[in-house]
């Protein structure tokens, strides 16, 4: 496995962990307000895995750097779409589809 598809299939993972935490928390299902920071690391660790998967996969690897990169794109855009609003989770799960695409990608 190359260290591009790792970092992928590790940005997939923390990402698919820090969406069912950040699920937990609006639906009331975890109503711990002094932990949801834990929230905003999950988050700030699948950017930077994912930007890591896209520069490791720069050169050898461009369908999965595209993939990468194209995720990128909605979780730079997270941040400045209100928490509590209907938008927040739909531009969160755009980013799914490109996470899965570039932690599958083959050679």
């Amino acid at each position: 496995m190359s260290a591009a598809r790792s970092l992928a299939s590790a940005a997939a993972v923390v990402y698919g962990g820090t969406a069912l935490l950040g699920v937990g928390l609006a639906t009331g299902l975890w109503r711990n307000r002094r932990h949801r920071w834990v929230h905003h690391v999950g988050y700030i660790a699948a950017v930077s895995l994912t930007a890591a998967a896209a520069l490791a996969a720069a050169l050898a690897e461009p369908a999965r750097a595209r993939a990468a990169a194209l995720a990128l794109v909605p979780l730079a855009a997270l941040p400045r779409v209100p928490t509590r609003s209907r938008r927040h989770p739909l531009v969160a799960l755009t980013a799914a589809p490109w996470l899965i695409a570039a932690a599958a990608r083959h050679r």
